[in-house]
């Protein structure tokens, strides 16, 4: 992953987020300077130390409880001290209301002496929990915990209950911002027309710190030229100041801001101000501006505080450290409904990684694990080529809306970027007879093409035999990984579309998209990719739900559609309610799935155009990166010898998928994607009889 270089301002104060403005804060007349930032996190304590529990309410069979805050802002700051006291609320209203849960708290507490005598004030006055929310009033606590051994204390961020020090009544907290930020950061570079983001951060420390660094890490891992700038003001509270380093980085270009803490009221006013969006974290602080805040990572800390009580309660007055985290629901990512459909679920995608262990945020960061842009969102290069002459024998149609029209579609794309003039394109189609197959790239050959593409592994041995006659020419097949090494040949390429990727990730959407538990899949013959694509979408919809019945038909044809047509028709009497299928044949399939109102799955082509309500997704194979790659090594003097794969990760596979889908499926497919493209995803073939 390429870095943005790191220049990030180091700061005297080290306050964790969740703290107020200490009472011997150095003032600050002006915005830290604006820095470039690659994030590097500082040591943290790892969030296994912390357990994650569900995020829901559960105040079942509580007796009367008493609960003190003190928080270094306000209730109603839409951050930090915010998000805790409505979770509060939260429980109290579930339990019954005031009498079932008391609350009290002491806002403003920047000077820590002053927090410590509240925070002792509510013990001795009999308060059952008191929570002090801040890294700052940790010290205190500490001291005044062996006081009172039946009282249970809360602090955070932190994962440090004590009990090194013999403490058995202190519970800790924190949020594993880094997730979330993470995900904003992604959407951020998507939605970023400038390429610019700026970060308006309190100091670097706490939360605050974990939430900036994984935006940084998700912004660079969706676009790796994406610039990001961040400050930090030295202040959780100061709003006039949030607002200046806003406005610097506005200056500076940016069209997407973010930043944290109770600060952050001013740079969202700024924001607004220049018609900028804000994205979000700790509570949602779209009442400032809907329009402007699009994003957001709430903290929820419902099942946390739930928990504690019930603890208390029984007995267990401390000792446990909590996480927020995507996977528990303690992180929960909300999104504006105007904002752009793909780049959210493509960041939902990021997070579901996440949530599934997929993603390492801290590792992604610390350089330890490289986070891979999507394919489809990498920017198509296209070299500088001599005029260059290319042939295609194909077995059906340039319109066959599957494996001929893919590869041809390509090759139309890179004449019309490079003119015909120089890009010049002759192709034989219908070429079932494999005599007659041979006769035509004979005849390429002889009348001089440079690229002689065979789209066919039935042309494999007449292309072997064709070959030597005419070594400065390039020839090239598919699918097969063999180019002729071991007959000695150095002028022939071979291709392989890995569509068992695809072919899993539209299972994964299968199965979200199945109601009877029963799915179809037409092949032509159980070899080639279209193998693969069985092998690999069995994968998928068995890793979704392993009792789903994906049943397969092999018509023996590549091109009959009424065969076709019949084994779909087959598979919807067994109650299937999802198809797919591969090669030209499916047309006939796709219109048997359009009549009865069933998706179907598509692959190779784009088949939409034949059936826009039926086709929900593609795993549409592009071939310009291919077709590019064996061009340049013909123009280089390197006329074969090597053998080229299509998978999702170098974008010789872009899955589509339709507006019509549901988010969910959509964004656990797109999961699927990122697992399969940073490894962490084995697809392994089922056995079928």
């Amino acid at each position: 992953m390429k870095k943005v270089g790191l220049l990030i301002l180091l700061l005297l104060m080290l306050v964790a987020c969740g703290g107020g403005d200490a009472a011997d804060e150095p003032a600050a007349a002006q915005p830290a300077p604006v820095a470039e930032a690659t994030a590097v996190p500082e040591e943290a304590a790892p969030a296994e130390e912390a357990v994650e529990v569900s995020a829901e309410v559960d105040v079942a069979d509580i007796e009367a409880v008493r609960i003190a805050i003190v928080m270094p802002s306000t209730v109603t700051d839409l951050a930090w001290s915010q998000a805790l006291y409505d979770a509060l609320v939260r429980i109290q209203t579930e339990a019954g209301g005031e009498d079932m849960v008391e609350i009290a708290y002491t806002e403003n507490m920047f000077n820590v002496t002053d927090a410590a005598a509240a925070i002792r004030d509510y013990a001795a006055d009999g308060f059952n929990l008191v929570i002090a929310h801040g890294t700052q009033y940790g010290t205190s606590l500490f001291e005044i915990a062996p006081d009172f051994p039946e009282t249970s204390f809360a602090w955070g961020t932190a994962v440090d209950t004590g009990s090194e020090m013999g403490l058995e009544n202190i519970f800790a907290y924190e949020a594993r911002a880094e997730e979330g930020g993470y995900v904003n950061g992604y959407l951020a570079s998507l939605l970023s027309e400038s390429g610019i983001l700026g970060v308006v951060g309190p100091v670097e420390a706490g939360d605050a710190k974990l939430y900036i660094d994984g935006f940084v890490a998700g912004a660079i891992a969706a676009n790796p030229d994406v610039k990001v700038n961040v400050s930090y003001t030295g202040s959780f509270g100061d709003t006039a100041l949030a607002a200046e380093a806003a406005n610097t980085h506005i200056a500076a270009g940016a069209d997407v801001l973010t930043g944290s803490a109770q600060q952050v009221v001013g740079a969202i006013g700024a924001a607004k101000e220049k018609g900028v969006i804000w994205m979000g974290t700790q509570a949602d602080q779209s009442p400032i501006s809907e329009e402007t805040v699009v994003a957001s990572q709430l903290y929820n800390w419902d099942g946390v505080f739930s928990d504690i009580i019930k603890k208390h309660q029984a007995g267990i007055y401390g000792g446990t450290a909590y996480a927020l985290t995507l996977a528990n629901g303690g992180l929960v990512m909300s999104f504006s409904d105007a904002l752009d459909a793909d780049a959210v679920a493509a960041a939902m995608a990021e997070g579901d990684a996440i949530a599934a262990g997929d993603i390492d945020v801290n590792a992604v960061v610390a350089g330890e694990q490289t986070a891979v842009p999507a394919a489809e969102e990498a920017e198509m290069v296209y070299p500088e080529l001599e005029p260059v002459r290319i042939a295609l024998v194909i077995p059906s149609t340039t319109t066959d809306l599957a494996w001929s029209q893919s590869i041809y579609d390509s090759l139309a794309a890179l004449q019309d970027h490079y003119g015909a003039d120089n890009f010049e394109i002759a192709f034989s189609e219908n070429m079932f007879n494999v005599t007659d197959a041979a006769a035509a790239i004979r005849d390429y050959a002889d009348d001089g093409f440079n690229l002689i593409i065979a789209h066919g592994a039935q042309y494999g041995t007449s292309l072997f035999e064709i070959a030597p006659d005419f070594p400065e020419t390039s020839f090239a097949w598919g699918t097969s990984t063999n180019f002729g090494a071991d007959e000695g040949l150095t002028n022939v390429f071979s291709y392989d579309p890995r569509l068992e990727q695809g072919g899993y990730v539209s299972g994964v959407l299968a199965a979200y998209l199945t109601e009877s538990g029963v799915i179809g899949l037409v092949g032509p013959v159980d070899a080639g990719d279209a193998k693969l694509q069985v092998d690999g979408f069995v994968a998928g919809v068995h890793a979704v739900d392993p009792d789903i019945n994906v049943n397969i038909s092999f018509t023996g044809s590549f091109g009959d559609t009424a065969l076709a047509a019949e084994a779909a028709n087959t598979h919807l009497a067994a109650g299937a309610d999802v198809l797919t299928g591969s090669a030209q044949q499916v047309v006939g399939a796709i219109g048997v799935a359009k009549d009865a109102g069933v998706p179907w799955l598509g692959v190779q082509a784009d088949q939409s155009s034949l059936a826009p309500d039926s086709v929900v997704a593609t795993v549409f194979y592009n071939w310009i990166p291919t077709l590019l790659e064996m061009i340049t090594s013909n123009q280089s003097g390197v006329y074969g010898g090597k053998s080229i794969q299509m998978t999702l990760a170098n974008g010789g596979q872009q899955m589509i998928y339709a507006d019509s889908l549901p988010a969910e499926a959509v964004e656990a497919a797109m999961a699927a994607e990122a697992g399969i493209i940073d490894g962490s995803i084995e697809i392994v073939a089922e056995p079928r009889n």
